[in-house]
């Protein structure tokens, strides 16, 4: 069975699962773990990844075969901008000309 399709994402492409191709749960320290199984594509993550909290920063990796990624709160970083915020203003504003 191709793993590859050009057709809508689905959980057929992981033959004898009935776990979802990826998924995501908080652990009890507050983590929150990212599994992604054979057979995901963008669509897939795309759609989990839209749960996990903004301030959320990537620090660790568990697994060979089913992917298990585990991300942080960043307790230096507010996912919400201040009202008096200029963010145009900060170095993340730097941009390069494209020719």
């Amino acid at each position: 069975m191709n793993i590859f399709s050009s057709s809508s994402f689905g959980a057929w492409r992981t033959p004898g699962g009935d776990s979802p191709l990826v998924a995501t749960r908080t652990t009890d320290s507050g983590d929150h773990a990212l599994t992604i199984r054979p057979g995901a594509d963008v669509g897939d993550l795309a759609v989990v990844l839209g749960d996990l909290p903004a301030d959320a920063v990537f620090s660790e990796h568990f697994g060979d075969v089913d992917l298990v990624l585990i991300f942080r709160q960043d307790p230096g970083v507010s996912a919400v901008v201040p009202a008096d915020a200029n963010p145009s203003a900060g170095p993340a504003a730097a941009s390069i000309q494209r020719p």
